[in-house]
């Protein structure tokens, strides 16, 4: 059993040195410009402040987004720094259950970013962190029959979190990112019967992506 162990390591560190031999021969460069499109989904909540009578206060939203990216970075021995923007379309859904329901829904976002990460031969990995502006149609459906629908908002907030990379070809790449939004709370007015309230939201994205360099 010992003779095993010690050959079992042997060779579990020489695969893992020719493995590093073999990740610095293939190593791509990451800098210069790249664009991308992206695809997945998203997870979190709405919470309402001074709700309407009858409204829980916070609700699940999830659904999924897609859209493009673009970025430049510039990469210094195995350290990358870069900046980023993107923009998607989303479908991120909830709604409050009960009588009165407070119906809230993502449909698209944008932010620019900046990112720090290391490289290894063919990976990347990094975090991300910058602005964000999303688009968010609020509506409250009452039971007893009145119906308010609010004009779609622009919340503003920001967006933090990682990703990692790898450069299957000499331009081109695949991606994974996670990243978590909070957004600033938005005040609706008094309508009808409908109480003047404050909506936010925070929510967590994960996306795969592909990437073209130039």
């Amino acid at each position: 059993m010992e003779h095993l162990a010690v050959a079992s390591a042997v060779m579990v560190l020489a695969a893992g040195s020719a493995f590093a031999q073999d990740a610095r021969q293939a190593a791509v460069d990451w800098s210069g410009a790249y664009v991308g499109a992206f695809a997945g989904g998203a997870n979190g909540d709405a919470t309402y402040t001074n709700v309407p009578v009858g409204v829980p206060d916070v609700g699940a939203i999830d659904g999924g987004l897609a859209g493009l990216k673009a970025g430049y970075r510039y990469q210094y021995g195995a350290a990358v720094v870069g900046v980023s923007v993107d923009g998607a379309l989303g479908n991120v859904k909830g709604m409050t259950s009960g009588f009165n329901r407070g119906l809230f829904n993502v449909d698209w976002l944008a932010t620019a970013n900046a990112q720090l990460g290391l490289a290894f031969g063919r990976a990347l990995v990094y975090g991300t962190a910058g602005g964000a502006l999303v688009g968010i149609q609020h509506d409250y459906d009452s039971g007893s029959s009145l119906d308010v629908s609010y004009p779609r908002r622009t919340h503003s907030g920001y967006a933090i979190g990682g990703g990692a990379e790898y450069a299957f070809a000499e331009k081109a790449s695949i991606s994974f990112e996670v990243r978590h939004f909070v957004l600033e709370p938005q005040t609706f007015p008094h309508v009808a019967n409908v109480l003047a309230h404050t909506v936010d939201a925070d929510f967590t994205t994960g996306t795969i992506g592909l990437n073209v360099r130039f």
